[in-house]
């Protein structure tokens, strides 16, 4: 199956439409009450996309060491593109976060699904890899601007751990511009993360 243009996806399947179903009206950078002991956060990676499966690792270990509970998820490329599946991934109780790592079109279904539910929006990002390094960019509506950063390594995702405790009120937000966010011209590897309150 040939690789659909982002911008042709989001037209076809009414994209920005089906992501007005996420509320904004609880955006945080604000203290949400996720600590541990009190609410066990949802960490879904795309299991069949390796680097959204490294990512997803790399998030658990930053928010084990803020002392966050979490259960890991990995489902396929097909149990992200089926509502009966959609629907058990979703069952947890009301306020439970869920941060999702996996590819766009998974990420536009899901979130889409999710808020079809009463799901509420805190933040979301777009990570872009070349071969020489990985193009983050984070956002949230209680943030004044995109974080943006390029780089390669572990530190890149301990900065985008960073950004989702901030989003979740257990960290401040890292700076709006960790290291210049150059565009990445070939893009070889795309995933897109979110944070929800189910």
């Amino acid at each position: 199956m040939a690789a659909m243009d982002r911008r042709e996806f989001f037209r076809r399947a009414g994209g920005g439409a089906s992501l007005a179903a996420l509320s904004t009206s609880a955006l945080s950078f604000q203290n949400v009450n996720f600590a541990a002991g009190r609410t066990q956060l949802i960490l879904l990676g795309q299991g069949d996309l390796p680097a959204a499966v490294a990512l997803a690792r790399r998030v658990e270990e930053a928010f084990h060491g803020a002392g966050l509970r979490t259960a890991v998820l990995l489902p396929g490329r097909s149990e992200l593109r089926r509502i009966d599946s959609l629907d058990a991934l979703l069952d947890h109780p009301p306020g439970t976060p869920l941060l999702g790592i996996m590819d766009d079109a998974a990420a536009v279904i899901f979130q889409a699904v999710a808020g079809s539910r009463g799901a509420h929006s805190l933040a979301s990002a777009h990570h872009r890899s070349s071969s020489s390094a990985t193009r983050h960019c984070c956002s949230a509506a209680g943030y004044p601007q995109p974080i943006t950063w390029n780089g390669a390594g572990d530190d890149q995702a301990q900065h985008v751990g960073q950004f989702y405790l901030a989003a979740l009120g257990e960290r401040t937000a890292p700076p709006a511009s960790i290291r210049p966010a150059a565009a990445i011209t070939a893009a070889e590897g795309a995933l897109a993360s979110f944070l929800i309150r189910l």
